[in-house]
């Protein structure tokens, strides 16, 4: 796919970006989070610390991916499993010790679309709890104040369009005047549903 810049987008005047990866590395917070999870069960198990505990749940998010991955960790470290609830209380719930940088270029992004005025909104997935503490621990040096934050979950989780659909309710803006930057197949296929443009943040430059 051609690289394409944001001056080719000022066309539109409401952008949706997606919020995971596309503004931000996630793993800089879900690695924090696993770390607090870890310290958390030190010494559930004989012979386990931190660092061996931490070292086992990244081992199964690389190799594995995140589906079932508390599960997992539980089960190969020996750690008794009726502390699952426990570790996806304390993701849903975590909050970092120092603010998360944004990509530079999404920030970037975001400053150009800020300075001409141009409608923005971030729609997420994910479990609301957690994603308002993603949110909250963006260094975003006052980015956030012009952006409007959708919870998909409350509506409904992409790639339904439904989160689509509503900002553009709620903004008044034609299907045309919108477009959806993302990072996933997910992003891509709300966009097509919600019958508006796409752009892979991969492929977009200043």
């Amino acid at each position: 796919m051609a690289k394409k810049s944001i001056s080719d987008l000022l066309n539109f005047s409401l952008f949706i970006f997606d919020l995971d990866n596309t503004i931000y590395n996630e793993e800089d917070y879900l690695f924090k989070a696993y770390e607090a999870i870890c310290e958390k069960f030190a010494g559930k198990a004989k012979g386990l610390d931190k660092k061996l505990l931490f070292g086992t749940m990244i081992e199964i998010y690389r190799k594995e991916g995140r589906a079932k991955l508390f599960d997992k960790f539980l089960s190969r470290t020996g750690i008794n499993h009726g502390y699952l609830t426990e570790c996806i209380e304390i993701l849903r719930n975590f909050h970092v010790d120092k603010q998360i940088e944004p990509f530079p270029k999404s920030a970037g992004i975001l400053e150009v679309l800020i300075k001409k005025n141009k409608k923005i909104f971030i729609l997420t997935n994910g479990n609301p709890v957690q994603q308002h503490n993603k949110i909250r621990s963006i260094k975003w040096k006052g980015l956030d104040e012009s952006i409007t934050f959708i919870l998909a979950n409350e509506i409904e989780p992409k790639p339904s369009p439904a989160g689509i659909i509503h900002i553009l309710k709620l903004t008044g803006t034609e299907k045309n005047r919108a477009v959806f930057i993302g990072d996933s197949l997910t992003d891509q296929e709300c966009a097509l549903r919600g019958e508006i443009q796409f752009v892979n943040i991969e492929y977009l430059i200043i």
